[in-house]
């Protein structure tokens, strides 16, 4: 891999040389990497698993030097290319280039005690040291290699088992400058002339948020200092993780935005930790992205109502203009959220009793909303006689004014019936500053008991963002009602490390996106593929 990227790059026009690297690559040790992937083969394979995989690269691993890492370092070479250092632990460089020769690389020895690769069109380079084989595309760059590469990957080596750090502040200006001519080169042409049925002042405004995109991208871009994506099987916390990581210079107005210090909700208690599924969003919106947001939220509602103006579908006038009230008074709601500088929702899913949900929402102006759902709901039994019957005004708690209704659920489908009851009971409420909603069975009494529970913990300290499901929690529901055995296996083998969640996690002047899955996860998903196993060997496809 090494060996490749290094024959991959080549240089074009003048530009000065930064000592920092552009990019790194970190390959954790193979004795902690196979130790890793053997785990994860155990969890989802045949037992044994592990030992397996030791045995056949017993072999590969004599090669190298098992307690170190594999690196890549890439720099600028002063012009449009780069200079490319890879390193690899090993003391037996000619058995390293006699596997290559298998591949058709060969190497000829060459001045400087180099060997010469030809991987490509163009020749690598490579340099025996102490304990190390040194790769490069750039015969100076050998001339002087640490005799310790591993602190050239700043640590990526021990947070992850495979990861690429690309140092944006380090990456010449030209590259950029080239990079942003061509996003700015997409922008133009999509913006240079108004799509169907737009008019102008749509096209206008459209075009003057592409560009106000576009400057907000090269400030975010001037603000940069790396981007991280890396994977790592943690056997410590039973699970594996992707981390998709940003920061910026401390001190820009990109890292103020990324200040994920202080952030707390008052909403606590509408994302249950013991729920099937959780979701929680909390922090402060920085007023420049909050500004854009409601510039592209205003572009959105234009086209809406100049769609509601045209649509030939709408049966009578006094629709059109209430779904244009609707529309109107929704951005207005989500703009002052917007303005108000906080965003605070949660919801959480069970599935102990049917399937039910309950969620919050920080909004300004919230109960703004009430005069248009009464509208709504008088205009829909007046369209359709058939409509269930919405209870107005059914509870009032907190502030929150509270409306239900009851769906039936038709008696020929007993799926939904076993999810839900006779009936899908939903509910909605507004205050001034929330809108609440909830379905299922009781969902307005959990409703009322989240917001008590959430006002006696107010300002609790929140995360930014997270998703969580419980595998073992859905698996066990869903076998109920389709009485699966294969169902039934995979939420018995999901065990209590049952979780597979998304969430932001605050760093120094930025934050990691990650996605993980615990041990449990891979072994239900593993009982799945098992069982499946039969059905795609007997498949004609």
């Amino acid at each position: 891999f090494a060996v490749r990227l290094s024959a991959g790059v080549a240089p074009a026009l003048a530009q000065a040389p930064s000592a920092k690297p552009m990019a790194v690559i970190a390959i954790n040790n193979y004795n902690e990497l196979s130790k890793d992937i053997g785990w994860v083969a155990d969890l989802v394979g045949p037992p044994g698993s592990s030992a397996m995989i030791q045995a056949q690269g017993a072999q590969f691993a004599q090669m190298f030097d098992a307690t170190k890492p594999i690196g890549i370092v890439v720099q600028s070479d002063g012009v449009l290319g780069a200079k490319v250092l890879g390193f690899i632990p090993t003391n037996n460089v000619q058995q390293l280039v006699g596997m290559l020769a298998l591949f058709g690389m060969t190497a000829q020895p060459t001045d400087g005690g180099l060997l010469e690769l030809q991987a490509g069109a163009a020749p690598v380079y490579i340099k025996e040291g102490q304990g190390w084989a040194f790769v490069s595309n750039n015969k100076e760059t050998l001339a002087n290699v640490p005799a310790d590469p591993v602190p050239l990957l700043g640590g990526l080596e021990k947070e992850y088992d495979v990861a690429i750090k690309g140092n944006v502040d380090a990456i010449p200006p030209v590259f950029m400058q080239l990079a942003m001519s061509q996003i700015q080169a997409g922008l133009q042409a999509s913006t240079a002339q108004p799509l169907p049925g737009e008019t102008e002042q749509a096209f206008e405004a459209r075009r003057t948020q592409a560009m106000q995109s576009m400057e907000e991208m090269q400030k975010a871009l001037n603000d940069m200092k790396s981007l991280t994506l890396g994977m790592n099987i943690d056997q410590t916390r039973e699970s594996v993780y992707f981390d998709f990581g940003f920061d910026f210079k401390a001190g820009s107005a990109s890292a103020q935005s990324m200040d994920y210090s202080d952030v707390t909700t008052d909403l606590v208690a509408f994302s249950d930790d013991n729920a099937a599924v959780t979701m929680s969003m909390a922090g402060k919106i920085d007023p420049i992205q909050g500004a854009q947001a409601a510039a592209q939220i205003d572009l959105i509602r234009d086209q809406a109502l100049n769609q509601l103006k045209n649509d030939p579908n709408i049966p009578t006038e006094e629709l059109r203009t209430l779904a244009s009230k609707t529309v109107e008074t929704l951005v207005e709601v989500i703009n002052g959220t917007m303005a108000a500088g906080e965003i605070d929702m949660a919801a959480s899913m069970t599935m102990t009793d049917g399937m039910g949900a309950i969620g919050a929402i920080r909004a300004a102006q919230a109960d703004s909303l009430e005069t248009v759902f009464r509208e709504l709901v008088t205009v829909a039994k007046e369209q359709d006689p058939s409509f269930p019957p919405v209870n107005l005004d059914a509870a009032k708690h907190a502030g929150a004014t509270f409306h239900t209704m009851a769906i039936p659920v038709p008696p020929f489908d007993p799926q939904a019936q076993a999810y839900f009851g006779e009936a899908i009971d939903i509910s909605i409420g507004m205050s001034a500053e929330h809108i609440y909603f909830g379905i299922g069975k009781g969902n307005l009494d959990k409703i009322k008991a989240a917001i008590d529970a959430s006002a006696a913990n107010k300002g609790a300290k929140a995360e930014p963002m997270k998703m969580e499901m419980s595998a073992s929690k859905i698996l066990t529901f869903v076998a109920e009602q389709a009485q699966d055995p294969t169902m039934q296996q995979a939420a018995a083998a999901a065990g209590s490390k049952d979780k597979a969640r998304m969430e932001i996690i605050p760093i120094e002047n930025g934050a990691k996106f990650r996605m993980e899955v615990e041990s449990g996860v891979l072994k239900a998903i593993a009982v799945g593929v098992q069982a499946a196993q039969p059905q795609i060997e007997d498949s004609p496809f």
